[in-house]
């Protein structure tokens, strides 16, 4: 075999392995940075009682917000304040603060 005919067969491989690793590179430095949207917006404001959440919400309903899930619960729920971490809040802001009703 000549060196043209060994040229000519690893070139291709070669320019192949280049552009795959480039376009690898490339995506690792357009990717997005993920930062907390928790952050990037006001703090839901929570009560430790049900009863402080009822005077200050009014005639709106009081849920239960598992804080560090996007999620609240109903008083239905065998979630409503029980969780180690959360707040009772106002269903009106926790929605307007883009939570969701729990499935269960």
């Amino acid at each position: 075999m000549t060196i043209s005919k060994i040229l000519r067969a690893a070139i291709p491989a070669m320019a192949l392995a280049f552009t795959m690793s480039a376009v690898g590179t490339g995506h690792a430095s357009t990717k997005k940075k993920t930062t907390m949207t928790s952050m990037s917006r006001a703090a839901l404001p929570g009560y430790k009682t049900e009863a402080e959440a009822k005077t200050a919400c009014g005639m709106g309903g009081v849920v239960w917000h598992a804080t560090g899930s996007k999620a609240y619960h109903t008083a239905k729920s065998k979630y409503f304040g029980k969780t180690k971490h959360g707040a009772y809040v106002c269903e009106k802001a926790a929605m307007a603060d883009h939570l969701h009703a729990a499935k269960n």
